[in-house]
Parts: C-alpha cells; structure tokens; sequence
C-alpha cells in the first residue's frame, strides 16, 4: 500500500509539472533561535542550521518571494515565509537573508507587538517543563501524570479560547501547582520598531496573521472579519501599506474565510498542510506550505526531495 502511494504521488508531481510548470516550496518558519522549549522543537530553527539552509537554497533552487512570477522557472522554487512575529525573525533571521540576498515575508500576528508577554503556546510549554511529573489542572481535584498526549490535548483545548480565557487559565494552573512563570525575551514579539524596519526592508515584506491568531476555521464570518480588520488596522497604523497575503493561524479555515479573502481581495492565502505548490496555486490563491525544521547537511535534502 505504501509503495502504490508512493508511485500514485509521483506520477502526480509529474503530471503537475507537465501541466503547470515547476513546484514551488514554500517554507514556513516560526523561531531562529539557540534557546528552545522541546516542547516546541518542531517551530524553532536553530541559527545555524537556518544559514546552512540559506546556503543548500542558493546553491539548489531559484529563490522567489511571493509577489514574484512563479512561471518559467529554470530550477523548482523555494519561497521563505515567517509565521508569529517572534523578534528573533528580525535580530536573527534578517542578518542570514541578508547575507545571501534572500526575499522573505513576515506574517505578523499583531497582539504582542511591543509588549513582553509570549504567545499563550510559549507560556503552556514553559510552565509545563515546570510542572512535577503530576500536577494538578484547572478545576481538578485529583492530580494528572505528565504525558506528551496530554500536553497535545491542552493545547488543542486551549487553541479553542478567547485569548482572556487562556491567560485565566493559565494563571489557575500556575497558581494550583506553584509555578512561576514570567516572559521571555527570547520568545518575545517584535517591537514597533522593528516592524516599521520590516516594511521598509528592500528584502522583507509583511503579511496578515490575525490579531489574536485564531483558528479563523472555528469563528463565524463576523467574528473573522472583526479578526482581520484589526490586524489591518494595526500594521497600517506601523506604515505597513500593502498587506496582500494571509498566512492562516493553525492553517484553519472554512468557507467564510474565502469568502472574506475575496472581499478583501488577498492575492492570496496561506496553508499549513505539507505539499509543495505551483503556478497554479497561485492562480487559485490558496498557497500550501511545508513546515522546516532544524535540520543541516544531507538531512535538508532528504527532507526536501519528496516534495521536490
């Protein structure tokens, strides 16, 4: 069953490149950074294997951004994206694009600018490295054993609250189970100077996040507009003056959100699901994505080629 999978995927790719052109990857980043929750490991690149990245890219693809002409295209592309709005992106990453001349966009989710407080994600996997191996959560009496399936539900529970509610939440648990939490700078947001030098980056072009990066599939088509026109309002307010592509938060979506893309008249929005794109992505305005990991050396390429 596999291996008929493996050929059924193949002899697409191979139709799609006969009748589209070249794929495209287009990669999705969160962290560049040393300082990592394991947790969390999968959304944080390390600062050397993201330059030794940059250096496979160069030397391996032609590097596009998403404003660019995806058609014609001599080697497959690969296009950087930033997902958050984490410092770092800018004190980090931004030093390597410039480095080797690379074209990125930032989508910026616009709550934490210029504050200290982490994402909500960040917090949870902190306090949980606190927690002993039990602990007790909100509402319970009775003490639960720690347990990466139980971390993966929390987040899931918590992914589905308004943002007072999580940090209610979690103050309880912090509470409940003597944990002291206080943010991070290395998990911190960018500030709004570092977003103004974003927009006025000749390499750098920022993108829709949301505000309160919520899972635009799970909020009626009020509540997403009111999500959206926000974060509009806030980026304009930093002099961002073309916002044109959505990056969606956990990848959720659901009619409503095209929808409001189109009366928004986004070139385009962003996927979360792992599969290259092409030409014909782009047309269609809905762009896959493949999360990249902290990887280096043959690990890059063996991670890339099956969607290559």
């Amino acid at each position: 069953m596999r291996f008929l999978k493996s050929v059924y995927y193949k002899v697409l790719k191979f139709k799609n490149r006969l009748l589209v052109g070249r794929p495209v990857l287009v990669l999705m980043y969160h962290r560049i950074n040393d300082v990592v929750d394991l947790p969390a490991a999968h959304l944080t690149v390390s600062v050397a294997d993201f330059e030794k990245q940059l250096q496979y890219f160069t030397t391996n693809y032609q590097i596009l951004g998403l404003r660019d002409n995806w058609t014609n295209l001599k080697k497959t592309g690969v296009v950087l994206t930033f997902d958050d709005g984490y410092a770092d992106n800018y004190t980090k990453a931004l030093p390597l694009l410039e480095k080797y001349n690379i074209p990125a966009t930032f989508f910026i989710a616009t709550e934490n600018i210029d504050t200290e407080e982490g994402f909500w994600w960040d917090r949870l996997n902190q306090d949980y490295i606190q927690c002993d191996d039990t602990f007790f959560l909100p509402g319970s009496i009775d003490k639960v054993s720690k347990n990466n399936n139980l971390l993966r539900s929390l987040s899931i529970e918590l992914t589905k609250l308004k943002q007072d509610e999580k940090r209610e939440w979690l103050e309880e648990w912090e509470k409940k189970n003597g944990i002291s939490y206080l943010p991070r700078p290395e998990y911190r947001s960018m500030t709004v100077a570092e977003v103004t030098a974003v927009e006025e980056h000749p390499l750098l072009t920022v993108g829709l996040h949301t505000h309160n990066h919520y899972p635009l599939g799970q909020l009626s088509y009020d509540d997403q507009k009111e999500e959206l026109e926000l974060s509009i309002q806030k980026l304009k307010e930093l002099g961002v003056k073309k916002i044109d592509y959505l990056a969606l938060p956990h990848g959720s979506y659901n009619t409503e959100t095209i929808r409001l893309c189109e009366e928004f008249n986004f070139s385009g929005v962003l996927l979360a699901n792992n599969y290259y794109s092409n030409i014909g992505n782009k047309h269609k305005k809905k762009i896959n994505r493949i999360l990249m990991p902290s990887l280096s050396g043959k690990k890059i390429s063996e991670y890339l080629k099956k969607y290559d």
